[in-house]
């Protein structure tokens, strides 16, 4: 594929006239992280559509602030979390996409290139995304494996990929795959496990290296106390047959200062 753009903009504070709309290429990586079959998607592939280039993150350049025209970015508050990321091969360079969830109808992008490049003319040779992934398929882009761990059947699914050190949540309905920062998940893992060792509290990327010591009951539970806490997905708790003890909220901080 060959992206003709007359009108990419590598764009600086204050360098180019503001609002304005995406251009060609822009929205082309924006949606190649936003399946338009998935409908959890296709929602931001809509509001996007519908929205303007506002101003500039915390990065400048390519961290993008999309708005409604007559509105300003307000980066006093830190990112919201990751909703879609991926990468399209050039063979001119490589750009990674990452687009943040909305909140108060603003949406942070940040589309990031390898290197300086004419952008008149790019020569694509691969693209893949988090958000093309399924129940029953291996990881995007490299075919390594996936381990699957069944939150509430038919509704939620855990995939964790080592090798990219990455755990999403596959929502069946939406078909969207969420990114889930491993550091208070990890957390409330050693919570359940009752590890106090402050060489592995510490570390949460040791998760990768050691998931599989973990039960698919240790990591359910650790998760459902995380999303307990950050009330992020809607799951019905009493489907559990065993039953998740949510410890109280004072006990997890201390535990953590513990640790």
């Amino acid at each position: 594929m060959i992206l003709d753009n007359q009108n990419f903009e590598n764009t600086e504070i204050g360098k180019y006239k503001l609002p304005r709309k995406l251009s060609d290429l822009e929205k082309e990586l924006l949606f190649s992280v936003l399946p338009e079959y998935k409908p959890g998607y296709k929602l931001y592939r809509d509001k996007i559509e519908n929205l303007f280039i506002t101003g500039f993150g915390r990065f400048e350049n390519g961290n993008l602030v999309l708005g409604g025209k007559n509105t300003k970015p307000d980066i006093s508050f830190p990112s919201t979390p990751v909703f879609a990321a991926g990468t399209v091969m050039f063979s001119e360079c490589v750009a990674d996409i990452n687009i943040h969830e909305e909140i108060e109808n603003e949406i942070e992008c940040d589309i990031t290139f390898s290197k300086e490049v004419n952008f008149d003319k790019l020569h694509e040779l691969k693209r893949w995304s988090y958000s093309e992934w399924n129940p029953g398929e291996k990881a995007p882009n490299d075919n390594s494996e996936v381990r699957e761990i069944s939150v509430e059947k038919n509704k939620f699914v855990l995939a964790i990929a080592d090798a990219h050190k990455k755990i999403w949540l596959h929502n069946f309905v939406t078909g969207v795959n969420h990114l889930i920062p491993v550091s208070n998940f990890y957390n409330y893992l050693m919570l359940i496990k009752n590890i106090r060792d402050a060489a592995a509290v510490s570390k949460p990327a040791l998760f990768f290296n050691n998931h599989i010591k973990y039960t698919d009951f240790e990591i359910v539970s650790a998760f459902l106390i995380y999303n307990k806490y950050f009330k992020k997905f809607k799951i019905e708790y009493s489907s559990f047959e065993h039953g998740i003890e949510i410890p109280k909220r004072k006990s997890i901080f201390n535990f953590l200062k513990r640790g």
